[in-house]
């Protein structure tokens, strides 16, 4: 294969500028707006190929000299003929003619894919990005369609998964060096939380969940998916009353809102801020933990306020963050959605579904927990327990409430938390176990492999953590690294790119 010419390249790129506006200048009156709107595009990808060529024969085939001596001593002497490569860019398939330097019985050497940051793939880092970002989205046989239909690139699904799982080796490391956000993006408390999401795996690896079946009990066809948050929120103080009014009364609630709105007083929402994202499979539900309590500890929270922990009532992820926070400043608060649950559940049992009178029954309760009165409401209920006749349905759904509240009453002291301000409810590491985790992982016909299921997760954790962009320069450096390091000093490139992107 023989060099490209820039000067070819300039040519062939000018006549085609000028033959697509001859071409839209000729069929505009006869095509509309939709069939000239893709005539143009494929032109342009046209465009965009014969530019991309220009680019690597601007930037030449990578000859350096005769000679290529390593640092072990090694000369690798260039060879006379150009090895070419395949490249698959966004634009289209192309090859590129590179100078190689080789030595008998020694891998050759190319240059050129060092000087010009090649992957290690035939597939341009963004068209690996794109194929990225459909896949966390959509199925990989859904992302190949889109593809070919955005691109007209013919990539099957197969080695969608397989730039998928190579994209994510970068997480660790991205995450253990990535900058802070900054003071004033920050809110003053610093919360997490935690939570698990089931996915749906293969039989092979549902197998492995439950190796002997007791009698009756079905083959588990979800492993579950640890989910952890980091985040910061500003404290806003709340009364009992108000927050009873919103889940109970929640148009009441909103009438008030708004009238006070009229009178100039607005109730700010509470947002979370700098949410960090990570889903797992693979990973210990420790190791998810650890994680994300270092995020927490490494942001701009300085002790002034207790570190917050919002999660539900699974009293295992309690005693492990019990034992990891061991001698930190913290508090936990169970969540307050998960309370008015059992309530609802004891509430009805008692008075009928949907009843006024059982949505009072539940609002005189769920308001005596969050005045703090939590020991009252356990012993309200076990007395409802031993001095009424009730039927079995409604004894279980008592119990349960009692049950929960005994269990979880450490983590109960609501009149402390809304007067500091702090957020009772666990939403935000809920709604990541549904966007991070389900929104992707279940759907009809959908089964993972453990190791196809956490590279997703762990992709789809840095999207919605909002860290995309600054993940995939920091992956592109990385895999520079890996691939480039023992040849980059010899091409004067090490310091100059190191310097300035994984500084």
């Amino acid at each position: 294969m023989s060099a490209y010419s820039i000067e070819e390249m300039l040519l062939k790129g000018q006549m085609e500028v000028n033959q697509l506006f001859e071409f839209v200048e000729n069929n505009s009156e006869a095509m509309d707006a939709y069939a000239m709107e893709q005539a143009i595009f494929e032109r342009v990808m046209g465009i965009g190929l014969t530019a991309m060529k220009g680019y690597f024969a601007a930037k030449g085939t990578g000859d350096i000299g005769d000679v290529l001596e390593l640092d072990d001593g090694t000369t690798l002497k260039k060879e006379k003929r150009l090895l070419a490569r395949n490249y698959f860019s966004i634009f289209g398939k192309f090859g590129v003619p590179r100078t190689c330097y080789r030595s008998n019985g020694l891998e050759g050497v190319m240059p050129l894919d060092a000087q010009a940051n090649l992957p290690e793939r035939s597939y341009s880092y963004l068209l690996q990005e794109c194929m990225d970002l459909l896949s966390i989205r959509d199925s990989f046989g859904e992302g190949s369609v889109t593809l070919a239909k955005l691109l007209g690139a013919g990539v099957s699904p197969s080695r969608f998964e397989v730039v998928n799982r190579e994209s994510a080796n970068s997480y660790d490391e991205f995450y253990e060096n990535k900058e802070l956000p900054t003071p004033g993006s920050e809110g003053e408390i610093q919360v997490i939380g935690f939570d698990g999401k089931g996915v749906p795996v293969i039989k092979s690896e549902s197998a492995k969940l439950q190796s002997r079946l007791g009698k009756g009990e079905k083959r588990q066809k979800k492993k579950e998916a640890m989910v952890g948050v980091s985040y910061t929120i500003d404290p806003k103080q709340r009364s009992p009353e108000e927050v009873a009014e919103n889940l109970l009364y929640p148009e009441e609630a909103r009438e008030k809102r708004e009238a006070a709105k009229k009178q100039g007083v607005n109730s700010r929402p509470i947002r979370a801020k700098n949410i960090r994202r990570l889903a797992s499979l693979q990973r210990p539900k420790e190791e998810v933990m650890e994680e994300i309590i270092r995020d927490a500890k490494s942001r701009a929270w300085d002790n002034q306020w207790p570190l917050v922990a919002v999660m539900d009532g699974a009293l295992c992820l309690w005693t492990s963050l019990t034992a990891m926070l061991a001698g930190v400043n913290w508090v936990g608060i169970l969540d307050i959605i998960h309370v008015s649950e059992y309530l609802w559940k004891a509430g009805n049992a008692l008075n009928g579904e949907k009843t006024s009178k059982g949505k009072k029954w539940v609002y005189k309760y769920l308001l005596a927990i969050l005045q703090g009165r939590v020991g009252r409401v356990i012993g309200g209920l076990k007395q409802i327990l031993s001095k009424r006749k009730l039927k079995a349905f409604q004894r279980k759904a008592l119990k349960e409430a009692i049950s929960y509240f005994e269990n979880h009453r450490k983590w109960m002291c609501y009149d402390k938390y809304l007067a500091a301000g702090h957020p009772i409810g666990s939403g935000v590491v809920e709604s990541t176990c549904g966007h991070t985790v389900k929104n992707r992982m279940e759907g009809t016909g959908r089964r993972w492999s453990i190791k196809g299921a956490e590279s997703t997760l762990l992709l789809r954790s840095v999207y919605t953590s909002n860290d995309w962009d600054a993940y995939w320069e920091v992956h592109r450096v990385l895999e520079r690294k890996r691939l480039f390091s023992d040849i980059l000093p010899k091409l004067d490139l090490a310091d100059e790119y190191f310097n300035r992107k994984a500084a």
